[in-house]
Parts: C-alpha cells; sequence; structure tokens
C-alpha cells in the first residue's frame, strides 16, 4: 500500500495509484471483516445507500417530502446506480460523495456556514480522489451552483473548486496510467451509445455477448428514447417554466459526460459507461424533476416504463459476469463449493503473466478453497502485487505425496501444463466444468 500511494512502479505499466485510494479502503475492510465476494461488494452496496439518502435529503429540501421520494427512487433506482452497487469498484463510492456534494451545495445556499463550505469541499475533493473523472462534474456542479446563486454565497460556492487544488499533486502523478487505457482504442462500441444510454441506462453487456445479451442493450436504448421523450414532453407542457433544478442537474450531466465524449472524438477513446457513475446523482435528479412535473397521464406513464426498464435492467445485472472472459473467477470458486471434498488437492495451470493469472479466484473467495490443499502454493504468499500472481511451475512426479483427488484449473486457449504430468502419473479425468470458449475448464483428476 504504501509503495501504491508512493507511485513505485509495481507493475510493468507503472504504479496503479490511481485507484490507491479504493484500495486503502478495502485493504482496511477486508482486515477486519475478511475476504468474500459478498464481503468485496459490501461497500459499494453501502455506498449506493448513503448516495440514496443524499438525495433523499436533497429533494426535501428543495421540493418537499414528495422531492424526498422521487429523488431518492430515481437515484437509487437508476440502472448506474444498480450496477454499480453490486461491483467490487471504486464508483459507487464516488458516485455517493457527488451525491454528498450535491446536498452541501443545497444546505449551503439555504444557510451558510464554514463547517458546511469545508465539508462541500472535502466531499468534492474525496470524488475526485475516488475516482479522478468525478472532476468533470464537480466543476459543473460548481459552475452550476454559482450561476443559480446569487450575492455572496455564490462566491463561496465558486470558492469549492479549491477542492481541485487539493488533489492536483494526486492527479499529476497519476497520469503516468493514462497509457494504461491505450487498450480503449482499439474497443469497438459506439460512443453515442455510451454517452446516452451506457451512462445512465447500463445494461452490463458481457465482452463475448450472446444473442440474449442484446436484450438487456435494447432495453436500455429504449430506456434512453423514453426519457428523451419525456424531457420534450415535460418542457412543452411547462412551457419552459419552473424547470431552474432541471437545468441546474444538466450542467454536470453535460460537463461529465460530454467532455468525455468530446475528448474520446479528438484525442483518443476514454469513454466508458463506469467512467461516467459520478455523474449519477444528476442524471437522478434531472429525471426526478421530470417525473415531479409530468402532468398528464401519458407523460407519468412514461415515468412508470422507465421504472419498469430500471427494475428489468436490475435482473439481467445479476447474471454471471466477468470484466474479460479470461477472469471468469466464479466458475472455479462455484465448482470447488459444490463438488470438492475436504483434502482434495488443486492446481490452477501457470501463465506467468502480471494480470490475468487465473490465482485471481483463490485470491478474492479463500473461502471455497479453505478445505483443501494447493499443491503449487502450500503457504498464503505476501501481498507484494496489486494481482496474484503464478508461483513457479510444480514437477509432480518429484512429490513425495499427492492426494488422489485433484482439482485442474487450464486455460481453454493455452497448452496444457498439469494435465499431461497428471496423465503420466496414472490420473485419469472424472469431471470436467467449461466456461466461456476463451475461459477456462475446471477439470477433476482422480486416481
Amino acid at each position: 500500500m504504501a509503495s501504491m500511494w508512493q507511485g513505485i512502479p509495481t507493475l510493468p505499466s507503472g504504479s496503479d495509484m490511481v485507484h490507491a485510494a479504493y484500495y486503502e479502503v478495502v485493504h482496511w475492510w477486508v482486515d477486519l471483516v475478511g475476504i468474500t465476494p459478498f464481503t468485496l461488494r459490501l461497500p459499494s452496496v453501502i455506498a449506493a445507500g448513503v448516495g440514496t439518502m443524499a438525495m433523499a435529503g436533497v429533494g426535501r429540501r428543495l421540493v418537499g417530502r414528495r422531492g424526498q421520494l422521487a429523488y431518492a427512487a430515481a437515484y437509487g433506482l437508476l440502472p448506474r446506480t444498480l450496477l454499480m452497487a453490486i461491483e467490487a469498484r471504486p464508483y459507487a463510492m464516488s458516485s455517493m460523495f457527488a451525491a454528498l456534494a450535491l446536498l452541501l451545495v443545497v444546505v449551503y445556499r439555504r444557510r451558510p456556514s464554514w463547517l458546511r463550505w469545508v465539508g462541500l469541499v472535502l466531499a468534492i475533493a474525496a470524488a475526485m480522489l475516488v475516482h479522478l473523472y468525478a472532476a468533470l462534474p464537480m466543476a459543473g456542479l460548481v459552475a452550476a451552483a454559482w450561476f443559480f446563486t446569487k450575492g455572496r454565497r455564490r462566491w463561496m460556492l465558486a470558492a469549492g473548486i479549491v477542492s481541485a487544488a487539493l488533489v492536483a499533486p494526486f492527479g499529476v502523478a497519476t497520469s503516468r496510467q493514462l497509457g494504461q487505457i491505450g487498450w480503449l482504442a482499439s474497443e469497438k462500441y459506439s460512443l453515442i451509445e455510451t454517452a446516452l444510454v451506457q451512462s445512465w441506462a447500463a445494461s452490463r453487456t458481457p465482452p463475448v455477448p450472446e444473442i440474449s445479451d442484446r436484450v438487456p442493450d435494447a432495453i436500455a436504448a429504449a430506456m434512453a428514447v423514453v426519457a428523451a421523450i419525456l424531457l420534450i414532453a415535460v418542457v412543452v407542457e411547462s412551457r419552459g417554466r419552473h424547470l431552474r433544478r432541471l437545468a441546474f442537474a444538466l450542467v454536470p450531466v453535460a460537463t461529465g459526460v460530454g467532455i468525455l465524449w468530446i475528448a474520446s472524438l479528438v484525442w483518443t477513446n476514454v469513454l466508458q459507461g463506469r467512467y461516467l457513475t459520478p455523474v449519477a446523482p444528476f442524471f437522478a435528479m434531472a429525471l426526478a424533476e421530470l417525473a415531479i412535473h409530468a402532468q398528464r397521464r401519458w407523460i407519468r406513464g412514461l415515468v412508470i416504463l422507465l421504472m419498469v426498464g430500471s427494475l428489468t435492467l436490475f435482473g439481467f445485472q445479476q447474471r454471471t459476469y466477468a470484466k474479460a472472459s479470461t477472469t471468469d473467477y466464479n466458475l472455479m470458486s462455484r465448482v470447488m463449493r459444490q463438488s470438492a471434498r475436504a483434502g482434495d488437492g488443486f492446481l490452477i495451470d501457470p501463465i506467468q503473466d502480471w494480470v490475468f493469472s487465473y490465482r485471481g479466484a483463490v485470491s478474492v473467495d479463500p473461502g471455497a478453497f479453505a478445505a483443501l490443499i494447493d499443491l503449487a502454493q502450500p503457504t498464503k504468499p505476501p501481498l507484494d502485487f496489486a494481482w496474484a500472481h503464478d508461483p513457479p511451475e510444480l514437477n509432480l512426479a518429484a512429490q513425495e505425496w499427492l492426494p488422489p483427488r485433484i482439482w485442474l484449473a487450464s486455460w481453454n486457449t493455452k497448452p496444457a501444463t498439469y494435465g499431461p504430468q497428471l496423465a503420466e502419473l496414472g490420473y485419469h479425468s472424472v469431471y470436467a466444468q467449461s466456461g466461456v470458449p476463451d475461459g477456462h475448464t475446471v477439470t477433476l483428476w482422480e486416481k
């Protein structure tokens, strides 16, 4: 952890310092509660809950009880919020701090105090520290607060930009990592869809999509169309009056999404749906305002359609998912929990890769392997790297003893390492379960 904060290169492409704040939180969290898929994801769930409470506070102060419910529901049911809440990633925390910053802007405008101003500065800084791209919607928030506030308070809110000075050294230190997102340039996806749909109506399509995976994509696109019709209908119906709060919300949306979209067009692709998570509170505020101002029945029906769409996407988000098909960690841990016996051994074909070692399956769910014998790595290695890495290849014939049942995780697209050795020693495969074609296969060998 110290080397990560100091920017000491621990990876071939440099330090992973950009995520150091989130890693620090998780480091101490799992030291307290242990590591399971549940505990790794729980901080994101808590962050989504706190963000929902913050948005409820915003709605209560701006609109009243009706706004309290609308703002909380819009944020809590937003597909982007729901998706980030179930992943062990920093984005839900960044969105939470953005929601708290919005709440503190509203509170400060009504009753300013130095304590609230300091809280606002810290909330903005925390959002950026957890995820640097949060600087874009936070700049929009400060700009909107300045424009929609009068008198001395407007300048104090604008002074909230001092938070950028607090995070600036961290941003400069992590700028070396820009090269690590170079792979995005080779990804084939629509920038327009990412900016207008996946930024808030996240469908969570796997890296190797099947035909069924196009269903949530279609639902998300339909939600974007419904939201556009809702926006036009409300603006026309209200004749553009009493929409100050909607205009306020759209400023951070424009800076948070628009600047990354423009940068991807004129520079290099830096646009991913998850990078836009800090904009979620402002998407939610805009949707809540549209719901509040919807008067006619058919317009309210559009709001109901958006709610149904959000819940439907939430169901699709629960499917097994991996960022890359080679990190299908759930496959091995699931097989171990369902079929392995205490005292069984297990092996993982090594590849000596700095990030894609399948030993990540053991790292994120150690409980699934607690009763088994790690033949290649019998003692727990030190936490000296950002990812699990492979131990040296084991010569099975030189071992004094091997258990009669050995589970082997092997790559579907790489030469086998331990399978031929087990066959030479008289083991034969009796069970196998595979994941995606370019993922892994878990095989039980018995003697």
